[in-house]
Formats: C-alpha cells, sequence, structure tokens
C-alpha cells in the first residue's frame, strides 16, 4: 500500500500524496517540465513553494526566451469560453467534456507555459486536443530588427503620429487581424518601446500637413481610420483621422481645424455614422465649412476607390449652409404680380412635388401592398391606376415594419410586371432600406439617420411607415407627433420630394357600428398633410369570402384637385396587384 502510494509522489524534496480520483488512471510521476531533448543544462528547477493537497500545478520549463504573447497568439484562439483570471486566464479544458472553464493558463517569471486542469487531466493530453505540442511552444523568440513585431502578430502597417514640429509622439501598428497596437519611444526599454501611451499626448495623423493645408485654406478630409487617409492622401488630397478609430475625438482636435474646410468621410456602419456626427457637432461652430460625405459603394473611402469610383463621386449627406443675408418679404403687389409656377408633377393629376399623401386603410386590405405597387409603378414610369407612360422618377421606400425576406417576396413580382408591360424599373430608380425594429424619430440620432439617408438618396418620392412604426411613444401624444413630422418636413423639404406615408385607420367610434379611414393616433395628423386617403371595404364582405374591392375615401380634403379613383379592385392577371375597379352602374 505504502508503494502504490510512493509511485504516485512528486518526486523532490517536497513529497506529498495525490488524491485518487476514482475511474481515473493515476497519473505517472514525473516533473512537470518539456522533454528532455528540449531543455538546456541549467535550465529545470523544482517548484519553489509547495501547492495545497489535491490540486496539479502542471509546470513546463522551455528552451530560451518565449514569445511574449505565445498565450494570445497560440493557446488562446484554440480555446473555448476564453476570460480573464489574475494574472492569467481560465478556459474550457479540451481534454475532457468540460461544462465550465476548468483550465487554468498563465505565464511564469521565465516565460514558462503552465497550464492546470481543475479536474485533473494530464497537460499532454491537453496539448494533444489543441493540436500542440512543447516544442510549438518552446521555439525561442524570433528577433524583430524590422520594428514591426506587436504583440498581436507582426505588424502590416506603421503609422507615425507626429507633432507640430514632425517629432515622433507614438505609433499605432495594424496587424493582418486587424489589430491595432500602439507604442511610444522609450530609450531605457531593450526594444525601444513601451507598449502604451500612458499621458503621451494624443494629436491628428499627419498633424504638420493638417496644420499647412488649414493655413493656406485647403480642404481637409476626416477619416475613420489610418488606411482610408493614406487612400485620400495617394489621390492628392489632405487628410486625417484621430487615434483610437470611432469615439475617441477629443475637443483639441478640433481646435487644430479652426475656420477649416473639412470633409468627413462617415464609413457606412453605425458606428462610423455616429462618429461622423459627433466630428461634425464638435467643428459646426468652429470650422468655416463642414460636410459629410460616404462611399458610393462599399464601407469607406478604400473600398469606394477600389470600386471604381472618382473621389467627385462620394456621396454628400449633409453640409453646413452658406450663410447669406435674410432678404424681406415681398409686399402684397410684388406678390400677386408674380407668376404661379407650373405644376411639377410627378404623376399627373395625382402626385405632385412637395405633396405630403398619408393613405390610410383598414387591417388586412391591402395598403401595404398599394404602397409598394406605387412605389415600383412610379419608379418604372407608370401611372399607378391608367398604366399610361409617365416619367419615371427616383423612388426611396423605407419600410419600418416587414423584414427584407418578407418584402423581398412581395417585390419580385412587381419587379416582373413592371418588365412584363415594357417598363422595368432603371437601375438605381427603387431603393429600399429596411428597419424591421422602428426608428424613433423623436430621437436625435434616428432623426440625423433619415436625414442623411434621404439627403444622400436624393429621391423624388419617399415612401415611408407605418406611422406607429415612426417612434415609440403613445400614438396619441401630440409632442411626439410633433417631433415626428417636424422630422419628416425637414427631410422632404431637404430634396424637395413628395412624401407618401401608410398609416393605420382609426378604431370604430363608440356608439357607432362604421370604423372611419381617418388615421389612428393624434389629431394633429388629420390636418398636415395636404392629402389623405382610405381604403374600406366596398361592401360589407360574406362569411369565408374575402373582400375584392376597396373603396377609396377621402378624409383630408385636397386644396387642388386630385384625380384618385372611387374604387380598387384587387387580382390583376397580368401582375399588378391592384387596378381600378368599375363603378357599380358600369359593371
Amino acid at each position: 500500500m505504502a508503494q502504490r502510494h510512493q509511485a504516485r509522489c512528486r518526486p523532490g524534496p517536497h513529497h506529498h500524496r495525490r488524491e485518487v480520483v476514482p475511474g481515473r488512471p493515476a497519473p505517472q510521476a514525473r516533473l512537470h517540465r518539456p522533454p528532455g531533448d528540449l531543455a538546456e543544462p541549467g535550465t529545470l528547477r523544482r517548484p519553489a513553494r509547495r501547492h495545497p493537497a489535491g490540486h496539479r500545478w502542471l509546470r513546463r520549463r522551455v528552451v530560451g526566451q518565449l514569445v511574449g504573447d505565445v498565450l494570445r497568439e497560440i493557446v488562446l484562439p484554440r480555446l473555448d469560453l476564453v476570460k480573464p483570471s489574475g494574472g492569467g486566464f481560465m478556459a474550457r479544458c479540451p481534454a475532457h467534456d468540460d461544462g465550465k472553464a476548468s483550465l487554468s493558463i498563465s505565464t511564469g517569471r521565465d516565460h514558462p507555459v503552465l497550464l492546470h486542469c481543475h479536474a485533473g487531466c494530464d497537460p499532454e493530453d491537453i496539448l494533444a486536443k489543441m493540436g500542440l505540442t512543447w516544442a510549438d511552444l518552446s521555439t525561442p523568440r524570433e528577433r524583430r530588427d524590422d520594428g514591426e513585431w506587436t504583440p498581436a502578430g507582426p505588424a502590416t502597417a506603421v503609422y507615425d503620429y507626429r507633432d507640430e514640429n514632425g517629432t515622433l509622439l507614438f505609433q499605432v501598428l495594424r496587424t493582418a487581424t486587424k489589430d491595432f497596437r500602439q507604442r511610444v519611444p522609450d530609450p531605457t526599454a531593450k526594444s525601444g518601446w513601451t507598449w502604451r501611451l500612458g499621458d503621451t499626448r494624443r494629436v491628428l495623423y499627419r498633424l504638420p500637413e493638417v496644420i499647412e493645408a488649414v493655413r493656406k485654406g485647403l480642404e481637409v478630409y476626416i477619416c475613420e481610420g489610418e488606411k482610408d487617409v493614406h487612400t485620400l492622401v495617394a489621390h492628392g488630397l489632405v487628410a486625417t483621422c484621430n487615434p483610437g478609430g470611432a469615439g475617441k475625438w477629443r475637443p483639441e482636435y478640433t481646435e487644430v481645424l479652426r475656420e477649416a474646410v473639412v470633409t468627413i468621410v462617415a464609413d457606412r456602419d453605425e458606428p462610423g455614422q455616429v462618429h461622423a456626427r459627433q466630428v461634425r457637432d464638435s467643428l459646426v461652430d468652429v470650422a468655416s465649412y463642414v460636410r459629410i460625405v460616404e462611399a458610393a459603394s462599399g464601407k469607406d473611402a478604400t473600398d469606394h476607390v477600389n470600386a471604381g469610383h472618382s473621389l467627385a463621386d462620394l456621396v454628400e449627406v449633409w453640409s453646413t449652409e452658406t450663410p447669406t443675408k435674410p432678404d424681406l418679404a415681398p409686399d402684397l403687389w410684388e406678390f400677386i404680380a408674380t407668376e404661379d409656377e407650373p405644376y411639377d408633377w410627378i404623376v399627373p393629376g395625382l402626385l405632385e412635388r412637395g405633396d405630403r399623401l398619408m393613405l390610410t386603410g383598414f387591417e388586412g386590405l391591402g395598403k401595404s401592398m398599394l404602397v409598394r405597387q406605387m412605389a415600383t409603378m412610379i419608379a418604372a414610369g407608370i401611372h399607378p391606376f391608367t398604366w399610361k407612360p409617365i416619367q419615371p422618377h427616383k423612388v426611396l421606400l423605407i419600410d419600418c415594419e416587414n423584414s427584407e425576406r418578407q418584402s423581398r417576396r412581395k417585390f419580385r413580382p412587381l419587379a416582373a410586371a413592371s418588365i412584363k408591360h415594357g417598363h422595368r424599373v432603371p437601375d438605381g430608380g427603387l431603393r429600399l432600406i429596411h428597419r424591421p425594429s422602428g426608428i424613433d424619430l423623436t430621437r436625435d440620432e434616428d432623426a440625423a439617420w433619415l436625414l442623411e439617408r434621404v439627403t444622400a438618396h436624393q429621391p423624388d418620392v419617399l415612401f415611408i411607415g407605418p406611422f406607429y412604426r415612426l417612434h415609440a411613444t403613445n400614438l396619441n401624444d401630440e409632442l411626439a407627433c410633433r417631433k415626428v413630422v417636424a422630422v419628416l418636413d425637414k427631410a422632404r423639404t431637404s430634396v424637395d420630394c413628395a412624401l407618401v406615408i401608410e398609416t393605420h385607420a382609426g378604431h370604430a367610434e363608440t356608439g357607432l357600428n362604421k370604423r372611419s379611414v381617418r388615421p389612428r393616433g393624434s389629431s394633429l395628423l388629420l390636418g398636415w398633410p395636404e392629402f389623405g386617403f382610405g381604403l374600406a371595404p366596398a361592401e360589407d364582405p360574406k362569411p369565408g369570402r374575402p373582400c375584392m374591392d376597396v373603396a377609396v375615401k377621402p378624409w383630408r380634403g385636397a386644396r387642388d384637385q386630385r384625380d384618385w379613383p372611387a374604387r380598387l379592385t384587387w387580382g390583376d392577371p397580368d401582375g399588378w396587384p391592384w387596378q381600378v375597379a368599375p363603378e357599380p352602374n358600369e359593371m
């Protein structure tokens, strides 16, 4: 018995008994060190302290100097549920069915790899499951005399941040995995660098060039990252960015650009757009002119150029207005002597540029499909109700209710119908944005997002809705409603487009059997649009029979005559779901 326990004791002066785990073979007695052919004389040491009984600290000494980030580069990417713990990491052990993070990984003073499975797994088994050997972890550090080594792997690009006089303050190094590391010159360090900025002064990238451009009155482009800066510089522009990327703009950067002409190149994602607005807000009262542009294709300026676009093709989504002296209002005689402008029809007799049209309807009658059909036909150059050819117009549809998958199924037959009728929707004629979770136009962020989308697309007609998905408060809240319509009006007037809003009809009033087609929610909506039409059953449908005909009822009186049909019928064999129904006396 004593002999069996002795076989399970750790060699060395600190003998202690290892507890036997039922059903698991007892581990072999050996030092936790690399195989002998990897060891150098004098590198093996016995543990300096004794660990409590029942714990297995599996220590491996390696040859030479280990790569400082060997855990981060080699070991940790092969493990699951990795999380920091003390001076090391905890992870799920790959050598057994580990329901939680029971494997401890760390390094010691001389850079050994320390593996400790709290369930008692052998380190050789752990490494084998990761596809590694001790030799993989014991390779001496490769010397980096080229200055491009980083704790996250080799650098693919090095960006120098210099002060006004050209003195190097710090560097940003980019790796192939888009990991960015920062370092400052440190003559006391063996490598000559310290891998943290600490209290080092932060400055704009290419600061001397930016200062010179501002002095000469040249336009300065602000990008989100250094890669895009170099793309623009290669095309002869003055460009810069702040260190750290999106969300890291500082007040001291703003002061450098006082009285400058600034173009902000926003990345086409939410963090990039938020960052662009933050930079804009900090500069708008300081710089002489500020605008925001986006790539016509791809996410950023580099994608834009790689897609074959010129820098003149960058899409402007916002700009400061050139200040002008206020003009006095015309007096009566000047006013009435001015000739009226002719109608600027988008759909002759139906929809004029600048109109606000609200389309309501009962649930399930097909008002959403009518909106899609109108958007498709206007973009294709077809009158929605007479089917006569008209001038095609650019349409932007923002669906705040349906997913892309749901919408795609509805638009496929409509696109096919436009081809069948000989008026294919032109490329770029109808653009679709889906926000199935809705937007809240009472929030500044969402209001700015809508204005930027509309400004970027420059539509002739904007379809948006349903109205109840445009804010997150009570539908009867008049203050919220005022904020929403103010944002919609600002978007409409910014590009001089017509606006078509879909919304639900109200419920039946108390004591009345029939519902009104007036919009649900605040009474403000009754007087805001120029035109309001609602879909209602043309007759009481019989049980089990869908309503095929609907009445088109005006609920907001037209200030000018509009040729809307009185009835529509569902089910066109040629592909258009809705068509004008004959009057009852014509049937």
